[in-house]
């Protein structure tokens, strides 16, 4: 048993380590076939595309795992109420974007040529969610190589569609090169489906009457117990980074800011700078991966010592990390910027940020320990605070600092949320010992 957790865990966190590599290339593979105000463009519609995605998988596709990896579900009554309920949420939403999308392109982001690319997100809602069912179902069967597979199958038909696409339709418009680009998230979706439906067929007998079924398989009330709060968590950051751009472009154009600058500002910093310090966070999953299984028995066996050793140590080794990464975005981003996105441009901002930027290594281990007391109502109120002192935070700032005011604010935001964790984790750990 421990030996094939040991192994899930490796094949995981190298499947998630090649995942991230190829959204990198993907990354800068459209840096190279899209000039800057194709990547502003670009970057300007992902919070709507973020927005569009939670509504409508509605945290389905995380209850479908919890509810798969426990024994007394049935596989067949999951699946059928997953796919029922996300059939009902994508389709309001993909009705609500064709209705809306011309109005958030022109009056909200006020940016005419964001309509088409808009438009192209419609199949990819469905996809998304369809594929977040299956994938979850067989990480709750925990069958990690079938996911590895397709999820390496997805980014590589992903980057393909879009480099020769792009190649072959190089003389278009940019508006159309973008919606290019959204539409190769679909290509990559709809390429890991067929993937592990194939594989899903092979394993599993699915010969069912769906009418007939319907009431015996539907369980509504269990899987909105998990997907309602978890939705709601979710929709509070991606609301907010759905108003971002909406708030800084409609405040800017009032102070009478080209919004042309607005558009490419925002690109570099949200989407050449932010998006280069998220990059090695990818460790943080693993530190929690490996930190939340010893937290958890030591809270079960009453271990307060070793809990308080274990928290520090993930604190420090957080650190560790982050350290090499900091120095190398300080002295040599960029560098870094070149490579990455074919642009130094942001090297002054992310001198800025890298610094104060780990804080996020910091947070990772102060959120396992409030995952492994199973303090999600705390958690939730963190976000809760978070998401409304970045908003205010936001429309008092950008006046003044403009489009710097993000990244400012994004700082503030985690700094906010850090404080938090530490008196909360503080409290449960180092001051109550009779909390375990």
């Amino acid at each position: 048993m421990k030996r094939k957790l040991i192994n899930s865990f490796l094949i995981l966190t190298s499947s998630t380590l090649i995942t991230k590599v190829f959204s990198l290339l993907n990354r800068m593979l459209l840096s190279r076939l899209l000039d800057e105000n194709g990547m502003a463009l670009y970057i300007l519609v992902i919070p709507t595309l973020s927005l569009c995605i939670t509504l409508a998988q509605f945290s389905v596709p995380s209850a479908v795992f919890r509810l798969v990896s426990h024994p007394r579900y049935d596989n067949k009554k999951v699946i059928i109420s997953a796919i029922c309920i996300c059939f009902v949420t994508c389709l309001c939403i993909m009705g609500t974007l064709l209705c809306f999308s011309k109005i958030i392109a022109v009056y909200f982001l006020k940016q005419s040529q964001a309509y088409l690319p808009l438009l192209c997100m419609l199949p990819f809602i469905p996809l998304v969610g369809i594929s977040g069912i299956i994938k979850n179902y067989y990480l709750g069967k925990e069958d990690v190589w079938n996911l590895s597979l397709a999820q390496f199958l997805e980014e590589l038909a992903r980057i393909l569609f879009t480099y020769f696409v792009i190649r072959y339709f190089s003389h278009l418009a940019m508006t159309y090169l973008v919606a290019i680009a959204i539409l190769a998230m679909s290509i990559g979706e709809f390429t890991s489906i067929l993937f592990l439906m194939f594989r899903l067929k092979r394993r599993v007998n699915w010969h069912y009457h769906p009418i007939a079924y319907f009431q015996e398989h539907f369980i509504f009330k269990d899987m909105m117990n998990i997907a309602l709060p978890l939705t709601g968590s979710r929709l509070l950051h991606v609301c907010y980074n759905f108003l971002e751009p909406i708030l800084l472009v409609s405040i800017l154009t009032k102070l009478h800011i080209n919004e042309n600058q607005i558009h490419l500002q925002y690109a570099i910093i949200n989407g050449y700078v932010i998006s280069l310090l998220v990059t090695p966070t990818f460790f943080n999953n693993v530190v929690l991966r490996l930190l939340l299984p010893i937290l958890n028995k030591d809270i079960a066996y009453q271990r307060t010592t070793a809990l308080k050793k274990h928290v520090f140590y993930g604190i420090l080794i957080c650190f560790l990390i982050s350290l090499p990464f900091t120095l190398l975005f300080y002295f040599y981003g960029d560098i870094c910027l070149q490579i990455m996105y074919n642009t130094p441009n942001g090297y002054q901002y992310l001198q800025y940020m890298c610094i104060p930027f780990t804080i996020i290594y910091l947070q990772t281990p102060l959120s396992a320990t409030l995952q492994a007391f199973n303090k999600n109502k705390e958690m939730f109120m963190m976000s809760t605070f978070e998401v409304l002192i970045e908003l205010v935070c936001l429309i008092i700032l950008i006046p003044r600092f403009q489009v710097e005011s993000v990244a400012i604010v994004m700082l503030i935001g985690l700094f906010s949320t850090l404080v938090f964790s530490f008196y909360f984790v503080y409290q449960l750990v180092y001051k109550k010992k009779k909390s375990l």
